[in-house]
């Protein structure tokens, strides 16, 4: 977690900046412009399932709270760009103690190359981490596809031209969001975006932490598609194979015999529309993790044993209700082995 101090120097400067410059908070007929964002949520996880709780909540219990807040201040002058982003989250991840945290969550400052063209240094989120989810509508996304993420010491170039897209980016000594050394993370994408079929490709590796910590080297592959069969009818697919080492021996504060587990996930999700107001969301889903199979040669005996073997299957119903364009009410039910039984949330954007 971030100094408090480190805290209060990110909340005054946001503050400082949003209002030094409120008069032009629409921005000039140049382009210049600072614009304050963010948004307020209020929602959760029920009768979350000990079974299948495999690396996804820090607790088991009959409601997880997911509340979860982001302020941000965005701005251009000239070619310059740059973002300062903080979130209010729970620690829910598997290891935490669901307690919230304060953390600043991006802060980069960017250059337009050219209108198509532009880059970010600093603290911001990895290019697959901006498609990582593509072809998943659920709105608490349903398979966690274990990309990178935000990382700090970043520098990310993206491109649009028409319709193709593309992106990369460099992390230097990445970490896991425990914090624990990931070693330098190299990922990208590219894409195809259309009214009635986009396509995006994800790639990632990551050098290892040489036994500083548990993760050793990766190579990951993600698709993301979505098909508009109807002017209200849109259908989903979400996907990733990973190949990850982790060490399975530990000698001290040494990290040894680092093992490759091959990881899988799948979604196929549906979107239709119910006027301007109601969408219904229904997804099926698989997940394969290698590290899960008690009986398989590469069993991760450093994690708690699951209980359903090395896979799992589940699917989910629900819908979003736009009461504003600004408001999102979400209620998702979800059967077979997933590691909750429903999802609620109220989310509030300004």
């Amino acid at each position: 977690m971030l100094k408090k101090s480190t805290i209060a120097i990110a909340i005054l400067t946001m503050f400082s900046a949003a209002s030094a410059s409120a008069v032009i908070l629409d921005g000039d007929s140049q382009g210049d412009h600072i614009r304050l964002y963010g948004e307020v949520g209020v929602g959760g996880h029920f009768d979350t399932n000990p079974d299948y709780n495999h690396d996804e909540f820090y607790d088991t219990k009959g409601y997880v709270d997911d509340s979860f807040a982001t302020m941000g201040v965005e701005g251009q002058r000239e070619q310059f760009t740059y973002r300062l982003e903080l979130d209010y989250q729970r620690r829910n991840w598997l290891g935490g103690d669901g307690e919230f945290e304060l953390a600043v969550d991006k802060m980069y400052v960017g250059y337009l190359i050219t209108e198509q063209q532009w880059i970010e240094v600093g603290l911001t989120d990895t290019a697959f981490d901006d498609f990582d989810h593509f072809g998943d509508f659920t709105f608490n996304k349903s398979v966690e596809t274990g990309e990178a993420g935000d990382q700090e010491n970043t520098i990310k170039y993206q491109a649009k031209f028409e319709n193709l897209i593309f992106g990369t980016s460099y992390s230097y000594d990445g970490e896991h969001k425990s914090g624990a050394l990931q070693g330098d993370i190299i990922n990208g994408y590219a894409g195809w975006m259309s009214d009635m079929l986009s396509v995006v490709v994800g790639l990632e590796t990551r050098g290892g932490s040489n036994g500083v910590s548990r993760y050793g080297e990766q190579k990951q592959v993600g698709l993301g598609v979505r098909l508009k069969l109807m002017p209200n009818l849109s259908l989903g697919f979400n996907g990733f194979l990973e190949d990850e080492d982790l060490s399975t021996q530990r000698s001290g504060d040494v990290y040894l015999d680092y093992q490759t587990f091959r990881n899988i996930g799948m979604t196929v999700s549906a979107k239709y529309d119910l006027g301007e107001r109601w969408e219904l969301i229904s997804s099926v889903n698989h997940e394969e993790y290698e590290g899960w199979d008690l009986i398989g040669p590469n069993y991760d005996y450093s994690e708690l044993p699951a209980e359903y073997g090395k896979e799992r299957r589940w699917a989910s119903l629900g819908f979003n209700y736009r009461p504003a364009r600004d408001i999102v009410l979400s209620l998702e039910g979800r059967v077979g082995e997933a590691p909750e039984a429903a999802y609620a949330y109220a989310r509030m954007y300004f």
